[in-house]
């Protein structure tokens, strides 16, 4: 399940690094990759995995998406946080579907 969340997220993120600077108002396509990111992070924060070239990678994405001191990045910056947030915390209650083990699978198979 995850897996497939995943692959969608960096093909978006690969987009994303391609393409010209964000235009002045998120796109759905933005709203779900930031989603897809904010739970993989989440789960793997939750698992207690190393996410440092993850936050990295998913920063730079968020500043380009997201133009830094822009309303929009305060906007979606304090969404993405708390969605990473809940998902840490679904993920320590084991309210979520995936185990640790795959999350780190899932975390390791990015290209980040």
């Amino acid at each position: 399940m995850i897996r497939a969340h995943l692959v969608a997220a960096l093909s978006c993120l690969l987009l994303a690094t391609a393409a010209p600077p964000a235009a002045l108002a998120a796109s759905a396509g933005d709203l779900e990759t930031m989603s897809r990111m904010a739970l993989l992070l989440g789960r793997a924060v939750g698992c207690g995995l190393d996410t440092d070239r993850a936050v990295k990678a998913i920063s730079g994405w968020l500043d380009q998406t997201f133009p830094p001191g822009s309303a929009e990045q305060a906007r979606y910056l304090q969404s993405f946080g708390d969605d990473v947030r809940r998902h840490a915390q679904q993920q320590q209650s084991g309210d979520t579907p995936d185990s640790c083990a795959d999350v780190a699978e899932a975390l390791n198979a990015m290209n980040w």
